[in-house]
Formats: C-alpha cells, structure tokens, sequence
C-alpha cells in the first residue's frame, strides 16, 4: 500500500500520460499500471464506504414522513456524497483500464509482457470492471430508496460522524485497505496532512483532524464513511437553580 493520505484531487483533469502513444514501451505501460492501481484504490475504498452507508441506511426504521428522522437524512447526503466520489473514481478507472489495455497490446509492448506481469493486469482490469458493476447497482439502489427522501427535504449539514465498522477478516500478506472518509471545514486530514474543503480522501485506517498542516492531532481508528471536521464545541453547561433554604 502507498503511504500518506490520498485525495481524490488525482482524479482531476488529464495526466501528461494520457497523451496518445505513437510507439509506447514498456515505461509507458508501468506508468499506466500504477496510475490503474491509485485509481482502483480510490474506486473501491469509496465503494466500500458507499456500501456501508447503504447498509446502514436499511437498519433504520421508515418514519412517518420522509423528514421526520434529521439522522437518516443525514445518512442520505453522505449515502450521495461517496457515491459520487465511487461514481468519479470507478469512470476514471475504467478509462485508464482502457488505456493500460491498449499499451498491452502494442507491437513495441506485447512481446515484453510475460505471465506474471499479464496475471497482474488480468487482475487489475477485472477490478476495474468489478467497480463499474456495482456501482450500476449501488446508483439504481440509490435512486429507488435515497433521493426520494433528499428531495423532499432540505439539505442536513454534516457533522463528525463516526464510520460503519463491519466484521473483516484481513488476507495474510494483503496490506491494509484504504478508508474513504469525508473532510469538512477549513483544515486538514492526517497523517500526510490532506486538504479538507469537503473533500473525500483516503486514510490508512487512522486520521485525525488538523486546523493546521503541521498535524497537531493524534490519529485514531476511523471506518469507511466517517466525518471528520473541527472538533464541535460542547454546550455550556446549564446552571442547576439554587436549592432553597430548609424552613425554620
């Protein structure tokens, strides 16, 4: 797994290394593999997130009326928020998919290519198409039981909020997943000190909040789907009334 946090600003605009290739060799296809692989890690940890919110969102009992419940309308916009992160990475994906396909193929590349190199594009293409399919599925789900309830209702403002932990057991060998979380207010995610403004980015398991880029803050355990923000002040605490003095 590649260290520090990464956010999903990667996803923004077209790399150099997108540029049609006349004659590619095999620099071209290594830059491509990994640029697949960053994408895949964005893809499937907000799709991982999604999932969990999703689930989450089944648990709770339908209200009366569709505003009734302010949590489960909470639940709903961070339900649309990592969706569209999932929808973003999983597009960009399978577009460099394509791209990391064509290399392979070329004249100058194919020879080049031996088994265990193909096995492992075999692999990353897959996920690539894996993550397109379910979030077909995740989208039409969306749809049916979500954005009627965000559309009767006025936006919720999001707040820290913790993620959906779930039972896993880790693969031997596999390195820790990325955990998608949502950013909010003006500061930063660490460790790798990434930028908020509302941004979803990837952590390694651990993050805490920043109001500064030195990361003064200790990270903690978070699950996929979190919110992490400036820390929100408690109230003051209310004054108890004075006991009255006992009667003579």
């Amino acid at each position: 797994m590649r260290p520090a946090v990464l956010a999903l600003a990667l996803l923004a605009g077209p790399a150099a290394a997108d540029a049609p290739d006349l004659a590619p060799g095999v620099p071209e296809l290594l830059a491509a593999e990994a640029r697949l692989d960053a994408l895949l890690d964005t893809a499937q940890a907000t799709g991982r997130a999604t999932s969990r919110l999703q689930t989450a969102w089944t648990r709770l009992p339908t209200p009366a009326t569709p505003c009734a419940d302010a949590e489960r309308v909470a639940l709903g916009w961070r339900i649309e928020r990592f969706g569209s992160a999932w929808r973003e990475a999983s597009q960009a994906a399978r577009a460099q998919a394509d791209r990391v396909r064509r290399i392979r193929v070329a004249p100058t590349v194919a020879p080049l290519v031996d088994a265990r190199w193909s096995a492992r594009l075999d692999r990353q293409l897959g996920e690539a198409e894996a993550s397109a399919l379910g979030l077909l599925e995740a989208s039409a789900w969306e749809a049916s039981y979500v954005r009627p309830t965000l559309g009767a209702c006025p936006a919720a403002p999001l707040t820290n909020t913790p993620g959906v932990p779930m039972l896993e057991v880790p693969v031997r060998g596999e390195p820790e997943a990325y955990v998608a979380v949502l950013a909010l207010g003006d500061g930063w995610v660490c460790p790798g000190a990434a930028r908020a403004e509302e941004a979803v980015v990837l952590v390694p398991g651990r993050a805490c909040w920043s109001a500064s880029p030195t990361c003064g803050c200790t990270p903690e355990k978070v699950d996929p789907g979190a919110v992490l923000g400036p820390p929100v002040p408690e109230p003051p605490p209310t004054e108890e009334p004075a006991a009255e003095a006992p009667q003579p």
